[in-house]
């Protein structure tokens, strides 16, 4: 792990969700997995994760293809997750003994599918009380103590940064964010969000939440009106 003290400095460097997203990219890199999420505990009555989700890089349409297969209700990981604060890490092919037999193979082909054995979840707080947790999730043997705590500290602080940006000024009305008007700029030459993800090297989450914020930041309704009036105001052309 010879390359953590510039990972260290690089979260002083944080100003934005992009350079937030840079970062954790490149952590969940560091540490050999595939990619992160970071989302909201779900409650015990939800049945969808994506509505939770904050930042992922997850392959586009996998968070749907959890939700499409009924994943959520029956996981263990959820369930610990609601009533635990310290990191859990599991085998994605032998943590399903509590699922339905049915559902439980589903499951195995479901993380098979994504090519992910090995998942880590550190659940984080910010000062008003509000529960998370960052996951990562690859092909990689278990984690190490050592490696636990060390991706268990950057996760904290990587949610201390989440936390003040969400929290810091609040962005004047109307204006749109580089990445927001990037996002618009493809949608009104009639990409889908799959493809602008693909385009932009984001998740598919990612670009329907920057098209959200300017469709509210703009005081539409829907992406048609959004497109007209950005180009009424010369946002794009």
């Amino acid at each position: 792990m010879t390359d953590l003290p510039p990972l260290l400095r690089s979260l002083d460097l944080i100003r934005s969700e992009i350079d937030l997203m840079a970062f954790l990219r490149r952590l969940a890199r560091h540490f050999d997995f595939a990619g992160f999420l970071l989302f909201n505990i779900p409650a015990v009555a939800d049945d969808n994760l994506l509505s939770r989700i904050e930042l992922s890089d997850l392959p586009d349409g996998m968070i749907e293809a959890y939700d499409d297969l009924g994943l959520l209700k029956n996981s263990q990981i959820f369930q610990m997750l609601r009533r635990s604060t310290i990191p859990l890490t599991l085998d994605t092919e032998t943590a399903h003994a509590t699922r339905p037999s049915g559902e439980a193979e589903r499951a195995i082909q479901f993380f098979a599918r994504y090519n992910i054995t090995t998942a880590a979840f550190f659940p984080v707080h910010d000062h008003g009380g509000c529960r998370a947790a960052f996951g990562f999730l690859g092909d990689r043997n278990q984690l190490s103590h050592a490696e636990l705590g060390e991706l268990g500290v950057y996760a904290a602080h990587a949610y201390n940064i989440y936390s003040s940006l969400r929290n810091g000024q609040p962005e004047k009305e109307g204006v749109l964010s580089l990445r927001e008007l990037e996002a618009l700029h493809w949608v009104a030459n009639g990409k889908t969000s799959s493809e602008v993800a693909s385009i932009l090297s984001l998740s598919e989450h990612t670009v329907n939440t920057y098209i959200n914020n300017a469709i509210r930041k703009l005081d539409c309704v829907n992406r048609i009106q959004l497109v007209a009036k950005a180009m009424r105001l010369h946002l794009i052309s």
